[in-house]
């Protein structure tokens, strides 16, 4: 019995000292901290604003002559305002003033390690960019109503928007939107090892060329360009993304979409047929919440339609925003 005990004992403090290890391994290995500015603007047509003292990075595509409409787009998760680099440009051709925003975390917004990540926040936050952007407008295109269109997660921002303050949406577009809840281990976020472990390996497993070259082939349903992959990795290289990701995880949260049911917003949704990341059951679930719903689903398609099927995306919007 004793060498029983003492050889439980023996295992026991191995397990111990192992566990301690696997604590203290993450804090071992160098995460990058949060940039407080970028160098130089990304873009030709970038812009920044501070809301909340949080730096949005947004882009604005601009119609030759008065704007006929106005588009806010979303992104989905780790994406940018490069997944709309395809159809912004042609949308704004059709007199549409096109705003792309790049959510906080993402793109070339700021990484804020306690940003609130839920959809009501990220809402509140977007309709008072949209108010700073307007002020700066002339009095004819500040009056127009914005159309909240947004991208997977980026759907769910938008939704949140037209539930917060549907007098000021003229129209919701939802674009293979992720808005229901799944089950999340935010939980787990609290527990200062796991979370430290997820922000390392996000910043040197997963923010890889590799991974994002397969990221983006599952979600295009076919093999990206080098233009595509590098558009994506740029931003998600920027230091403090993994720190950003890892609160994330532990703050997101869409609003109920049963909500879209109690608004009058005309309501567009578009799908990709192939999409096996949100896929066309989902789209039955908001038919089921409106069934006013009017919906158009891109064949071939997957997950990213504005990017794959740009020309067939464009006219179903531009048909929509200037009906």
């Amino acid at each position: 019995m004793k060498r029983k005990r003492k050889r439980l004992q023996k295992a026991g403090w191995i397990l111990l000292s192992v566990l301690l290890v696997l604590m203290l391994l993450p804090y071992l290995i160098p995460l990058s901290a949060p940039a407080a500015v970028l160098p130089q603007p990304p873009f030709s047509n970038s812009a920044f604003d501070q809301v909340n003292n949080v730096s949005f990075h947004y882009r604005v595509f601009e119609p030759m002559g008065t704007p006929k409409a106005k588009l806010l787009l979303l992104h989905g998760l780790g994406g940018s305002t490069f997944s709309f680099e395809e159809a912004a440009p042609k949308l704004s051709q059709q007199g549409i003033l096109v705003l792309a925003v790049d959510l906080p975390g993402f793109g070339y917004s700021a990484r804020t390690p306690d940003y609130d990540h839920s959809q009501a926040h990220r809402a509140k936050n977007v309709w008072q960019l949209l108010t700073q952007v307007d002020a700066r407008l002339d009095a004819q295109t500040a009056e127009l109503p914005w159309h909240l269109a947004g991208h997977s997660m980026g759907g769910g921002t938008a939704a949140a928007m037209a539930i917060a303050q549907p007098q000021r949406a003229a129209s919701l577009i939802l674009i293979d939107a992720a808005l229901f809840e799944t089950a999340r281990g935010g939980f787990l976020m609290d527990f200062p090892p796991l979370s430290r472990l997820l922000q390392v390996a996000a910043e040197h497993l997963f923010l890889t060329e590799g991974r994002v070259t397969s990221f983006l082939t599952s979600a295009y349903g076919k093999a990206p360009t080098p233009a595509q992959v590098r558009g994506y990795l740029t931003p998600l290289r920027l230091p403090g993304t993994a720190l950003a990701f890892s609160n994330m995880v532990k703050t997101a949260k869409n609003e109920d979409a049963g909500k879209l049911a109690d608004i009058n917003t005309p309501l567009l949704a578009v799908w990709g047929s192939e999409d096996t990341w949100v896929p066309l059951a989902q789209l039955e679930q908001i038919k089921q919440i409106r069934p006013d719903t009017q919906a158009h689903i891109i064949q071939g398609a997957a997950h990213c339609p504005m990017e794959t099927h740009p020309d067939q995306f464009v006219t179903i919007l531009s048909d929509w925003l200037l009906q």
